[in-house]
């Protein structure tokens, strides 16, 4: 079932340690054509990455389903034509198992934004479509080019969100695990790239790996985490590598020492944030109380072991 979030969002990265896009460059015919999609296995070993188990490499051009379409842009606001595909395709065969109930979406940036795929809403709202071409509303030829999303700002964007041979559309800014009250400030989908990988996971053991406290304020910090800071970044090499890891270069807890300066870095924002290349928006709906409980949270990740995932007994899925 789709939980929504009710504590007020952390921010999706501290700006002081955002890493620039990686994605861009020149335009040939194959890049983006190729999407990754895999099970997440077991790690061989402590400290290392888990096993790809089940990878397929899916060709975008190739599948059945690909199609022209006519619809809205949350990430452009406005409606255009696409050619492309539905992401559910992507799912087939290893969408099956009953037991993978979340892809993370793995996007050339390094942004790592979760989807529960088997959420009827979920997809519904988001009608989530990967282009591999595009045309402004009512204009013609399709093109394999997309136009880059520039902040607006005193001087020029040093950082606009480019594209690479392919783009996820969705149909809202909303995503279901972002506090309704904060969607209007920050929506991970504003920066999310090139499509490169989806990693099929089980939800429960997944999240469990960021379960490092049971102390309630430590655990509402990690509420806050999934809520906002997930998109972004991961800790200890799990999740996202837009910005800096939570741990690992260096600890986000050390860097801010006190509630106070971490909530002063999520709130609130420099006026020329754009020309300083400052991917971060500013949350003003963040509370100090809220800060805290991050804090609480980025000192246990920081200090603890995380649990190793630990992927399910595959199941079939009924039909």
């Amino acid at each position: 079932m789709r939980r929504r979030r009710t504590f007020a969002a952390a921010g999706a990265a501290l700006a002081l340690f955002a890493a620039a896009p990686r994605s861009g460059g020149a335009y040939g015919d194959d890049v983006g054509r190729f999407v990754e999609v895999w099970v997440r296995g077991a790690s061989p070993a402590p400290d290392e990455p888990p096993r790809h188990e089940r990878s397929r490499r899916i060709d975008l051009d190739r599948a059945a389903a690909a199609r022209a379409v006519e619809r809205y842009d949350a990430q452009y606001d406005r409606v255009a034509r696409y050619r492309g595909v539905p992401l559910r395709v992507l799912f087939d065969g290893l969408g099956d198992d009953a037991a993978l109930d979340l892809a993370i979406l793995h996007f050339a940036n390094g942004m790592a934004i979760p989807l529960a795929f088997r959420d009827r809403e979920t997809m519904l709202r988001l009608e989530p479509f990967i282009a591999r071409a595009y045309a402004p509303e009512g204009r013609s030829p399709l093109a394999p080019r997309f136009p880059p999303i520039r902040r607006d700002g005193a001087v020029p964007d040093p950082r606009p969100t480019q594209f690479a041979g392919n783009k996820l559309v969705v149909a809202e800014r909303w995503h279901p695990e972002v506090a309704p009250g904060t969607a209007a400030a920050f929506s991970p989908w504003t920066r999310a790239d090139t499509l490169v990988g989806v990693e099929l996971v089980a939800s429960t053991p997944y999240y469990a790996q960021f379960e490092v406290a049971v102390e309630p304020a430590a655990r509402r910090g990690l509420a806050l985490y999934r809520g906002s800071c997930q998109f972004c970044h991961g800790a200890r090499h799990v999740g996202a590598s837009f910005g800096w890891d939570f741990v690992d270069s260096p600890t986000v807890y050390d860097a801010q020492s006190s509630a106070e300066n971490l909530y002063h870095n999520i709130a609130y924002r420099p006026r020329n944030a754009t020309e300083l290349g400052l991917l971060m928006p500013a949350l003003g709906a963040i509370t100090e109380e809220d800060a805290s409980a991050l804090q609480r949270w980025l000192q246990a990740i920081a200090t603890r072991p995380m649990p190793a995932y630990a992927p399910p007994a595959r199941s079939e899925r009924r039909r």
